[in-house]
């Protein structure tokens, strides 16, 4: 038994005129969605998040520079840990402090950058997580440093 192949009808159309019409609009869609994602680069809040985070980021180096010879060896930087012998880490942990603060505001600003048009109070909650990051290592950097 022959099976016989289905041949499709050749008309001489290549493209249909409606194909056009989406790559057009396929291409006019991404321009609007550029230029949305500069529109997120004018959020005051996005600002604000940015340059103090990046200000408490330079005071957290600046804070480690200035008082990493005042450190003991070993620095109660877990303070979480109940044991005292688990809390105890060489001084050179300090700058996981910063380190976190660095991934905190990278992180949160691609999250907000992909999801601000979709998303805007999503994106600033995840703006405002990365900030209160950055907070809470300068308030534990600063704790460790005054006590």
């Amino acid at each position: 038994p022959k099976e016989e192949k289905i041949k499709q009808l050749d008309l001489g159309i290549k493209d249909p005129f409606k194909n056009k019409i989406y790559k057009i609009k396929g291409k006019t869609d991404n321009l609007l969605l550029q230029f949305e994602v500069r529109k997120f680069f004018k959020d005051p809040f996005f600002w604000f998040v940015m340059a103090f985070s990046l200000v408490m980021l330079a005071q957290q180096i600046y804070w480690i520079q200035t008082h990493i010879s005042q450190f003991p060896t070993l620095t109660p930087i877990l303070n979480y840990n109940l044991s005292a012998d688990t809390r105890l880490l060489p001084k050179e942990y300090l700058y996981i402090f910063p380190s976190i603060s660095i991934f905190s505001i990278i992180i949160s600003t691609i999250i907000t950058a992909r999801n601000y048009n979709k998303e805007k109070m999503l994106s600033k909650l995840v703006l405002l997580c990365g900030f209160l990051a950055c907070i809470s290592g300068t308030i534990m950097l600063i704790h460790l440093t005054i006590s």
